[in-house]
């Protein structure tokens, strides 16, 4: 038996996400309260994987305004957010917890000032720069010390002025 949609179910079907303006409308009108409540679930999360939680919460709405997470209409922001989030935690909790860790050196602070700043920003900070835009990206890669040195292609003095240059650039953006 075959069966013929009507258009009430068509637009159903049509209208089951909400359209991108709605989403953007949606994710402004969200209150203090509900920032705080979703910082909160995501520092939760964010423990089961090597990022932090504003850059899972950050990617959790990133993705929802992109339209790459559908937002089912009916669904009040938290509770959609909240299963965003815990979905993201998720899947970056399936990588390697060492490979964040080691991609820059905790010892110099880069780290947590890496961590709250977008890398392209930082790639882009040393445009000027090639050299130490290379030992930039070798970090974000994972590379340390003698194989960073290697990579730049400079002596030891040189590249520990350059390793300097770079987390003075990276505090003042940070700042």
């Amino acid at each position: 038996m075959t069966t013929v949609a009507t258009a009430v179910e068509m637009e159903d079907t049509a209208t089951a996400a909400l359209s991108p303006a709605e989403v953007v409308k949606a994710v402004y009108a969200l209150t203090d309260g509900d920032k705080t409540a979703l910082m909160k679930i995501a520092r939760v999360y964010a423990m089961k994987t090597p990022y932090g939680h504003e850059d899972l919460l950050q990617e959790a709405i990133c993705r929802v305004l992109s339209g790459a997470r559908a937002w089912p209409r009916g669904l009040s922001a938290v509770p959609f957010l909240v299963g965003v989030v815990r979905s993201i935690a998720s899947e970056w909790k399936t990588e390697p917890l060492g490979a964040a860790a080691d991609a820059i050196d905790p010892r110099t602070g880069e780290a947590g000032a890496i961590a709250s700043i977008d890398v392209g920003k930082i790639v882009a900070l040393f445009s000027d720069d090639p050299v130490a835009q290379t030992i930039v990206v070798g970090m974000m890669e994972g590379a340390r010390g003698q194989e960073l040195m290697r990579l730049s292609g400079l002596s030891r003095t040189d590249y520990e002025s350059k390793r300097t240059k770079i987390r003075r650039r990276i505090e003042k953006l940070s700042q």
